[in-house]
């Protein structure tokens, strides 16, 4: 969720470059280690529709739910998801809590330095939602007087905050823990807009299409990769294996066809145009 438009300082970084810059450093668990007990623990906000989220019977499902159940079949593996807050979720991989983490992770310059990341296995950028009984909002400096909502600590928020001052607007935004939160306020009219991950936003424009509307053209590209620890290299690359074989396969094409209606797995760009 980052990215600049206009009259911010560019960050445009090729991927390739910056996993093997990230990916740099030694010191913690290895792939070997992580996991030689054939259980893959991964850390999972549970609150990110489509990503990531309970159903009506709290079963835990989502784009990266099946992806992560699928990398762990690639791999032979078992897998286990532990929920956390988002704001925690970092911490809790170099606390040791799970092995790594696959909960819509933007790739981004500042994470490449503290984490090993793989390549992207989504594309990704960030959107304006707006209301459709309203005026909708096309770019950043139209939310002048306005309410924008974001969920707390994501490359949404943080670009946010970062439009708003390099812009010069004048809006307000407010932090909420999850996306449904979010989308709750801006239904009642609590709040007058949203900036999210695109997939996101196309998943509530989908089951709202009457309600909401994308209304600014994306404002980042932020590919999603699997996160681990920096030392955690050879795990990385055992995902990154894995992740191709899955897209030769074409079963990353199905599991985007069933959560987007589109294949947003394939011809990823990799070039990095950040808000940090």
């Amino acid at each position: 969720m980052k990215r600049k438009l206009l009259g911010l300082s560019l960050v445009v970084l090729l991927l390739s470059a910056l996993v093997l810059t990230g990916c740099s450093s030694g010191g913690s668990k290895t792939s070997e280690d992580a996991l030689a007990d054939g259980v893959l623990s991964i850390g999972v906000d549970d609150t990110y529709l489509p990503m990531e989220f309970r159903d009506d019977q709290n079963e835990l499902v989502g784009f990266d739910i099946d992806f992560a159940n699928a990398l762990a079949e690639e791999l032979g593996v078992k897998v286990e998801f532990q929920t956390v807050a988002w704001d925690g979720i970092f911490n809790g991989l170099n606390a040791k809590q799970y092995d790594a983490i696959i909960s819509s992770t933007s790739i981004t310059p500042e994470r490449l330095e503290g984490f090993s990341m793989t390549d992207p296995y989504v594309a990704n950028g960030i959107v304006i939602v707006s209301r459709k009984d309203a005026t909708p909002v096309k770019t950043f400096k139209e939310l002048e007087g306005k309410t924008l909502g974001a969920q707390i600590e994501t490359t949404a928020d943080i670009a946010a905050e970062k439009l708003k001052v390099e812009e010069g607007v004048n809006v307000e935004i407010k932090k909420f823990d999850g996306m449904l939160d979010a989308f709750a306020a801006l239904q009642g009219k609590q709040i007058d807009n949203v900036i999210t991950d695109v997939g996101v936003a196309m998943y509530y424009v989908a089951q709202n299409p009457d309600l909401y509307v994308v209304s600014s053209d994306v404002l980042t590209n932020e590919p999603i990769g699997i996160t681990s620890r920096l030392a955690d290299t050879a795990t990385t690359e055992k995902f990154n294996e894995a992740i191709k074989a899955l897209q030769e396969s074409g079963k990353m094409t199905e599991i985007s066809m069933k959560w987007f209606g589109e294949d947003m797995t394939k011809d990823i760009d990799t070039k990095l145009v950040v808000i940090e």
